[in-house]
């Protein structure tokens, strides 16, 4: 079990509106004697003693055991982005929709005392690393959930090419694909048609995105695949496509540009409370909401 002394404490302004959450949970790790990091933009309304606040570019700087994430899943994959350099784990309260990443729900967030008491266990998660190659610029991502790759105008098709290791596994006309890891079958790639994919498992899967086509299904490789894309938007004048990973901003490429998706050297580490089953979590939330 990993002990906790210190965390950093990371609250989303937009759903811990008042901060009602995040005050709770310094509260509580005040009474344990557990120092607290937050980002200095919050220091005003969240002027607790216990809290120490450092600016934001040195938050993942901090000798924390854990990250509280107060947010839904968007909240939670920025963090993950973030921590998984330095190997921090994560821990979510779910304030959102679905929550799949977040561990505890907003009514079960006096859990918290059991893993400032008690500590906690990690569960390793798989990551993408995805590289952009167009002309002379390069950019490098790691994502934990997917990337799309998709057609540049709402209204027009996209043709898309994927190679595995050189050889071609997809050719389609389709809104795109998503190249999802196994945390990351059960968000966009799920609403595509994708299939549900055990997180402790390690695999790459490919969901195409309305393909025009009868036969055109998800593929699920090897974690050790080269997957390569390139792809068009089939518009006169407008024939780049969208790169975007884990559901941030867009990037708009030419038709020439090179994707490249393989496993990435990074994990995140996701805290666990009490007994962690995935299928329950996914009948709960996926069923019975």
């Amino acid at each position: 079990m990993n002990k906790i002394k210190n965390i950093l404490l990371l609250p989303n302004p937009e759903r811990d509106t008042c901060f009602h959450y995040a005050k709770k949970i310094a509260s509580m790790a005040s009474e344990q004697n557990v120092q607290v990091f937050a980002d200095e933009k919050i220091k005003e309304e969240l002027n607790e003693k216990c809290v120490s606040f450092l600016p934001s570019e040195k938050l993942f700087e901090a000798e924390a055991d854990v990250a509280i994430v107060l947010g839904g899943d968007g909240s939670m994959l920025d963090a993950c982005e973030k921590a998984a350099p330095t190997g921090l784990p994560v821990l979510g309260v779910n304030l959102g929709h679905l929550g799949f990443l977040t561990t505890i729900e907003k009514n079960e967030i006096d859990k918290l005392e059991e893993i400032f008491l008690n500590g906690f266990e990690t569960e390793e998660r798989m990551m993408l690393r995805v590289s952009v190659k167009d002309g002379e610029t390069e950019k490098n991502f790691s994502v934990l959930n997917e990337v799309a790759i998709t057609s540049s105008v709402c209204s027009k098709i996209a043709i898309i090419e994927l190679k595995c290791d050189n050889s071609v596994a997809l050719s389609c006309l389709a809104d795109g694909v998503i190249i999802a890891t196994p945390t990351g079958s059960t968000g966009y790639s799920l609403s595509a048609g994708g299939p549900v994919i055990d997180p402790a498992l390690e695999a790459i899967c490919v969901t195409p995105i309305c393909p025009h086509s009868l036969t055109t299904r998800p593929l699920v490789f090897s974690p050790e695949a080269h997957l390569t894309a390139k792809g068009k938007t089939n518009c006169i004048g407008k024939d780049g496509i969208l790169v975007t990973p884990d559901g941030k901003d867009g990037i708009l490429v030419s038709e020439n540009a090179e994707i490249t998706v393989t496993k990435s050297p990074l994990k995140t580490k996701l805290a666990k409370v009490n007994k962690y089953r995935f299928f329950d979590i996914l009948s709960n939330k996926m069923y019975h909401k």
